[in-house]
């Protein structure tokens, strides 16, 4: 199961964006560019909010070409593009970046137990905060009552038949008979 970690821009006294989402106070630093490189390289995909997922397929599908492109950047902008993107959305992905794929905070879980590498939450404040919240009351319960949110739904899933039963013995007995609508 891979790590989740949030990467947000953000000021010393907690300014993220103003109330228009606008972000224009960021500053653009070539120093951090050997860092930014090397987080791509070391990851298995990119989950976005929907509007900073917008945002970023306006110039990243094209940003190798830029006049004055350095090496670093190059290499951001094929990783930036071919490693899958998830988008947190109710609807659908609708930029049309390559690798781009819609998603619920839900799938999350499933998303960690599909990589191996670290997933990094590239999002603007509000998906942020979806998303932490999520994690909070999922540990609350598995900390404080033993309950296990995400072993839940991987029983309903094997007892659904999506997932076969021999692949956790232990878990396919901890759902009571939840049976698909």
């Amino acid at each position: 199961m891979s790590k989740l970690f949030l990467q947000i821009a953000v000021t010393l006294d907690g300014y993220i964006e103003d109330a228009n989402g606008d972000i224009d106070w960021m500053v653009f630093d070539a120093s951090v560019d050997p860092y930014a490189t090397q987080t791509l390289e070391s990851i298995d995909g990119m989950i976005f909010g929907r509007k900073a997922h917008a945002l970023l397929a306006t110039f990243w599908p094209g940003a190798a070409e830029t006049e004055g492109a350095t090496a670093q950047l190059v290499a951001q902008a094929k990783l930036m593009n071919t490693l899958p993107k998830y988008v947190l959305t109710h609807g659908e992905e609708t930029t049309g970046w390559a690798n781009s794929h819609a998603i619920r905070v839900g799938d999350v879980a499933r998303l960690k137990r599909e990589t191996a590498r670290p997933i990094a939450v590239f999002a603007g404040a509000g998906a942020a905060q979806a998303l932490l919240a999520l994690l909070v009351v999922a540990a609350t319960l598995e900390s404080v009552f033993a309950y296990c949110i995400g072993c839940r739904v991987f029983a309903v899933l094997m007892r659904w038949g999506v997932i076969p039963d021999s692949v956790c013995e232990s878990c396919n007995n901890l759902a009571p008979t939840a049976e698909p609508r």
